[in-house]
């Protein structure tokens, strides 16, 4: 379903280890040959981005797409950056003001720019909020990621999905706590939990959990995306707040919600394409 994993902790070791003898811009031109060698080879990913192209109107050529694969790399290379160099990277945030004049809403994330980056984005923020994760890493990578030094920002929490029960009853317990709570979208953890929107031009299947989560808990929403602007430059976009409104049944409510969710990411996807991170038939899932 989702985008095959490559690479192994040796390959992460080796490039974290170049960016610290030549630095970013050095680095950059083998993460390119590395994107060029993927994008030769991933025959099944290639064939089904076409589709998303066609989507948001941009024409396919192979270098477009081998440059789409490198922002990807670029974002994942940045993830382990940020563990080691965190103050390095320069945050820009758009519609800021909307985000601070609230609390405890429900922040809808999804697989389009550097999600990850979350943590870095977020680290000044005088705020609490716990991120859902449902980590899909290698285990070897995963562990090496966790190895390396870096600053943990304490307003940040990450709730592991994978451990089920527990990982609810901490998501409404922050809730409860007034903190914000950040779950992904666009990719389906129950295949029978899900709400059809229009997005992109076609009946689209998101995650109904966070929007359901929203509506019982009596919370807003708000978009939240970490674009990759440049080197070491990212650009945080939130969406306008998407209310609750508790006057009307679960289900209609629900569906607004996810609506207004998908207008704001369409917008992301047709001003950043190359920021999509979903290298799978999407909306055949």
């Amino acid at each position: 379903m989702w985008i095959k994993q490559r690479g192994n902790q040796l390959g992460y070791k080796a490039i974290l280890t170049i960016y610290k003898l030549i630095g970013y811009k050095g680095t950059k031109p083998i993460i390119w040959l590395v994107s060029l060698f993927y994008a030769l080879f991933t025959k099944h990913e290639r064939e089904a981005i076409k589709d998303y192209y066609k989507r948001v109107g941009v024409k396919y050529g192979f270098f477009y797409y081998v440059s789409h694969i490198n922002q990807f790399s670029l974002s994942l290379f940045d993830r382990f950056v940020t563990k080691i160099d965190p103050d390095s990277f320069e945050i820009e945030r758009i519609n800021l003001n909307e985000f601070l004049n609230d609390k405890n809403r429900v922040l809808a994330l999804s697989h389009v720019g550097n999600w990850a980056n979350t943590f870095v984005a977020f680290k000044y923020e005088n705020r609490t909020i716990h991120i859902t994760a449902n980590e899909q890493l290698k285990a070897s990578i995963a562990t090496y990621e966790k190895s390396l030094k870096h600053q943990q920002s304490t307003n940040i929490k990450v709730i592991n999905l994978e451990e089920g029960l527990k990982a609810s009853v901490q998501m409404v317990q922050a809730l409860k706590a007034g903190d914000d709570l950040a779950i992904m979208v666009d990719r389906l953890i129950d295949p029978n939990k899900f709400v059809e929107v229009n997005f992109l031009n076609s009946p689209t299947k998101f995650n109904k959990n966070p929007f359901e989560i929203a509506y019982n808990r009596g919370v807003n929403m708000m978009g939240v995306t970490v674009i990759r602007s440049g080197d070491k430059k990212y650009k945080v976009i939130f969406s306008d707040p998407i209310s609750v409104d508790k006057s009307i049944k679960r289900e209609e409510a629900v569906a607004i919600m996810a609506t207004q969710y998908a207008k704001y990411l369409e917008g992301i996807l047709k001003k950043y394409p190359k920021q999509w991170f979903n290298f799978y038939k999407f909306w055949e899932c």
